[in-house]
């Protein structure tokens, strides 16, 4: 297994029934952190997972939460959601009223700082914020919905970002975000990716079992391409 991929799995595609289950599979897998999206219903056209949704994986894993706030006004988002150390968070940057402010204050709480860029988003928010950046969501689909095709131009564009990174000698690591099957996943570690968000698209789809069943295997053939 090539622990240098990292995994986010996200426990928005789960059920309540379920949730608990999944941390279960998700802690014997040993995964770096849990993908959490929160919708406003206002940057997307969706409501998704709240307050009482991170309180309560809080209060069974000690696994890191990876708080992704597709939301207007992000800096009120996080004073709901009220991350703990430990926890990651990312915004979309051109929904803050000042970015940079917002991801030294993230990084003041004791988490992990990013940005997250939907289509058609300026990649130039990377190279404004970088001494302040410790990782960067790349959606590879319109934000919103699970299970949709990436965007032509998404190959493009990531390699775009890991060049500018590159450039900049940060250390800022790279996730995707959307339709992250096999083939795709293989596309975007070669393009500069360094971890994926999964949901139904690839390994949640099946449940707990089929997760734990599936991680290793998941990783293995992702990774064969990179000749890894």
């Amino acid at each position: 297994m090539n622990q240098k991929v990292i995994i986010l799995p996200s426990i928005m595609c789960s059920t309540p029934q379920n949730m608990g289950a999944f941390v279960q599979a998700f802690e014997q897998n040993e995964i770096p952190a849990i993908h959490f999206d929160v919708m406003d219903g206002h940057y997307v056209a969706n409501v998704m997972m709240g307050v009482r949704d991170y309180q309560f994986l809080k209060s069974i894993t000690h696994i890191p939460i990876d708080l992704h706030l597709m939301c207007t006004e992000p800096e009120m988002f996080v004073e709901y959601m009220n991350p703990q150390p430990g926890d990651w968070v990312s915004f979309h940057p051109e929904t803050a009223r000042n970015p940079y402010r917002l991801l030294q204050a993230i990084r003041d709480r004791g988490c992990k700082a990013g940005i997250a860029l939907s289509p058609g988003i300026p990649i130039a928010y990377i190279e404004e914020m970088a001494g302040v950046l410790d990782f960067v969501l790349v959606m590879s689909i319109n934000p919103g919905f699970a299970g949709q095709k990436l965007v032509p131009d998404h190959p493009n564009k990531l390699k775009r970002i890991h060049e500018m990174i590159v450039r900049s000698g940060k250390s800022i690591q790279v996730f995707i975000d959307g339709n992250t099957t096999i083939q795709n996943a293989r596309m975007m570690l070669a393009n500069g990716a360094d971890g994926l968000v999964v949901g139904t698209s690839s390994i949640l789809k099946g449940g707990p079992e089929f997760f734990t069943e599936q991680y290793a295997a998941y990783i293995k053939e992702i990774c064969e391409e990179k000749g890894e």
